[in-house]
């Protein structure tokens, strides 16, 4: 996918939605944890994104994020319950940030890495004019490589095809390494189901 083309997606009046899926691999992260486990991601301009979780046995969560600005459910399906917050601005943009595990991270306005959005990847790395340069076969499948420095990070995506989709983004700190594989990477019709107000779960209303 162009710069140009998935830029003009992020408006919130567009008529397609993302959808991603991917599995996080490092040398720190057990195969079989649940933090290695594929998530499934959507999300349609700055107002509509969605995070399914697999379940997570040890902890008692099935977890389930769905924002539709200024509404954020964060679900718990093994219990069904819910807790629903509203964004009270003063910008109503979901974020979908790929190397930043916390909230208080993902709204530091000192965080270089932020930016860098499921969904929205070949734009941020556009953005920051990075060069593309012939990349690995990975899976099967020639890439295109683009690389940044970001502070004391070296982002590497890694894209293949025509229209350019990717097929992996990476992170090098220090000696950690986290490599995020995507199995899905496509644009489908919105849905607006999938942004809904949850059913079926007891929602709390939390500040």
């Amino acid at each position: 996918m162009a710069f140009g083309q998935q830029l003009g997606s992020n408006l919130a009046t567009s008529k397609t939605m993302t959808k991603v899926v991917v599995r996080l691999q490092s040398p720190d992260i057990p195969a079989a944890s649940f933090a290695a486990q594929p998530k499934t991601i959507y999300r349609a301009g700055t107002r509509y994104c969605r995070i399914e979780e697999m379940p997570d046995t040890e902890h008692g969560i099935h977890g389930l994020v769905v924002i539709n600005e200024p509404d954020a459910w964060l679900v718990n399906l093994l219990t069904e319950t819910a807790q629903h917050q509203v964004d009270l601005g003063p910008t109503l943009n979901c974020r979908l940030p790929v190397f930043t595990m916390d909230l208080k991270s993902a709204m530091d306005e000192n965080n270089q890495l932020k930016d860098l959005e499921f969904g929205r990847e070949l734009t941020y790395f556009g953005e920051k004019r990075a060069k593309s340069a012939p990349g690995p076969i990975l899976r099967g499948k020639s890439t295109k490589v683009y690389a940044l420095t970001i502070g004391d990070s070296q982002l590497f995506l890694f894209t293949s095809g025509v229209p350019e989709k990717p097929v992996a983004v990476a992170r090098q700190h220090g000696s950690k390494r986290e490599v995020y594989w995507y199995s899905t990477y496509e644009e489908a019709p919105f849905d607006p189901k999938l942004f809904a107000r949850p059913e079926s779960v007891k929602i709390e209303n939390v500040k």
